[in-house]
């Protein structure tokens, strides 16, 4: 079995000559470690510290030298959309409280497939279409792999921002304590 270890520096995007080619959904490209197949039957173990979130186009590199282009598998998602702008953005806020991965689009937004979250957004006048794509939801705004924050930040502590003070106070109006 191959091992991968590294995310290449170079240019994600087109193949490395020789590259090998390895379809991945986007919850295979949140793992640090897997075991896959890549298009030609060579087994792989991706081995990448932990929080690696690979994005279509990353290239992998193992050992000997072998690489490894990373293309996003297409998977069932939810293409959800509304009637007006505002009612969109009204679907998206609740999908974002929830922390759900979203790609974005002009007019719509591409969620996994939760039976739940889309009962919950067509109550909002979501409409919901079925659809098989690659996934590439957005990498959130406070980590370039993804989003995460803890509500434990020290008040001195400069990587605090005025939305983690308003995620907290929200938190202590509702009676929680904050995570």
């Amino acid at each position: 079995m191959l091992r991968l270890n590294r995310v290449s520096e170079q240019a994600a995007g087109a193949a490395p000559k020789g590259a090998l080619r390895l379809r991945l959904t986007f919850d295979e490209r949140s793992r640090s470690r897997l075991a896959a197949m890549t298009e030609d039957g060579t087994a792989v173990a991706i081995m990448l510290p932990r929080g690696t979130r690979l994005r279509g186009g990353s290239v992998l590199e193992g050992e000997g030298g072998a690489l490894a282009l990373v293309e996003a598998a297409p998977q069932p998602l939810a293409r959800v959309s509304a009637e007006t702008p505002l009612q969109l953005l009204r679907i998206v806020y609740h999908l974002a409280n929830r922390h759900v991965p979203a790609q974005i689009e002009e007019s719509a937004v591409l969620i996994e497939r939760d039976p739940v979250l889309e009962r919950m957004i067509a109550s909002l006048g979501a409409r919901i279409e079925h659809v098989e794509r690659p996934f590439e939801p957005e990498a959130g705004a406070y980590h370039e792999g993804g989003h995460a924050h803890s509500h434990g930040i020290e008040p001195d502590d400069p990587a605090r921002t005025i939305g983690e003070e308003l995620s907290i106070a929200a938190h202590r109006a509702r009676g929680e304590a904050p995570q």
